[in-house]
């Protein structure tokens, strides 16, 4: 998880910053390839330093694929910008949940060298797929580098850019790691109840994204991001303060449904970036929620295994309350020009 993490990180701010000069769709086709790549050195590899390499390679296909991703949704038009954004979390969902499922079964009827061939595969023919359709591809006049004409307020993009950072580090620390370790050594839970309680918990993320584009496309990005803002902070209260199998349950959803600050505050900056350089922005918008996702699970263990529950989620609480009365303060609406 390491190299994989860190090619993730590697890979953010060079993705974004080729995005403005490429097309989207072509520069999904290259993070496709660099997923087919790793897919396939890993089937093939010989030792663990090979498969070490190849999750490095997989981490910057997993970047390349979502900056560029995000920035391909962008250039839906502004009424409907919400639910493309919205769209394409929801398909990552999607893909998170079939994963999984497709690789088990790989590894269990043939190996876990084909499941990972297969996967290699399939991003393949994606790529090519996509490579195929880009040359009618413009470039957005807004991706096209140069001077940057939508200059944002810096208080504005630091808000903005704190979304992911929450985000992600509640569901690497509290949602990946606290709640497993929690589940099974206080209130005894069993590992196939743990994994039905994660899944779960995606469908209603997958709800989450979908209702919440709705809500940013029709009224208003800002009471589409700062509920879901609100409901994180709940759960991370629930969490710590619940001893009970009803308080752990209701963390998870109450997080999963409210898991809306990526595609929201990526509509947001996509709003406020006309004329300037989106992808650029997108780069760092990402690091900042990938960052969070390496450093959330190591401090949330090692505050668990000195000082137990409470004290773990205390900086997560501390850190949402921050990021939702600065982001509240400082965020405009966007809907008002998104809609003329």
């Amino acid at each position: 998880m390491s190299a994989f993490a860190l090619g993730r990180i590697l890979a953010d701010i060079p993705a974004g910053r080729l995005t403005d000069h490429r097309p989207a769709r072509l520069m999904l086709a290259v993070g496709a390839f660099i997923v087919a790549g790793s897919g396939i050195i890993a089937g093939i590899a010989p030792n663990v330093a090979v498969i070490f390499v190849a999750a490095f390679l997989l981490g910057i296909g997993s970047a390349w694929t979502n900056t560029t991703g995000i920035a391909a949704s962008a250039e839906a038009p502004k009424a409907r910008r919400g639910m493309a954004m919205a769209g394409f979390a929801a398909a990552l969902m999607v893909g998170q949940a079939i994963g999984p499922a497709f690789g088990g079964v790989a590894a269990s009827v043939f190996d876990w060298r084909v499941a990972f061939v297969g996967g290699g595969v399939i991003a393949l023919a994606t790529g090519i797929v996509l490579a195929s359709r880009s040359e009618a591809t413009p470039i957005v006049e807004g991706r096209k580098g140069g001077s940057d004409r939508a200059q944002i307020p810096r208080s504005v993009l630091i808000a903005l850019y704190l979304l992911p950072a929450l985000q992600f580090g509640i569901a690497a620390a509290l949602i990946q790691t606290l709640a497993p370790i929690v589940g099974d050594a206080e209130l005894s839970l069993g590992v196939a109840t743990i994994g039905a309680s994660l899944g779960l918990g995606g469908l209603f993320r997958l709800v989450g994204a979908m209702v919440s584009g709705q809500i940013s496309d029709r009224y208003s990005r800002r009471l589409a991001l700062f509920p879901g803002l609100l409901l994180q902070f709940v759960a991370i209260a629930v969490f710590a303060a619940s001893a009970t199998v009803l308080g752990w349950w209701l963390a998870i959803i109450l997080f999963s449904v409210g898991s809306t600050a990526v595609n929201v505050g990526a509509t947001v900056l996509a709003d406020l970036s006309e004329g300037g350089r989106l992808g650029s922005r997108l780069g760092v918008f990402r690091v900042a929620g990938d960052a969070a996702l390496f450093i959330g699970p190591l401090a949330a263990g090692a505050i668990y295994d000195g000082f137990g529950r409470a004290w773990a989620t205390l900086p997560l609480l501390l850190f949402a309350g921050f990021v939702i009365v600065f982001g509240y303060l400082v965020i405009p609406e966007t809907h008002e020009t998104a809609s003329s």
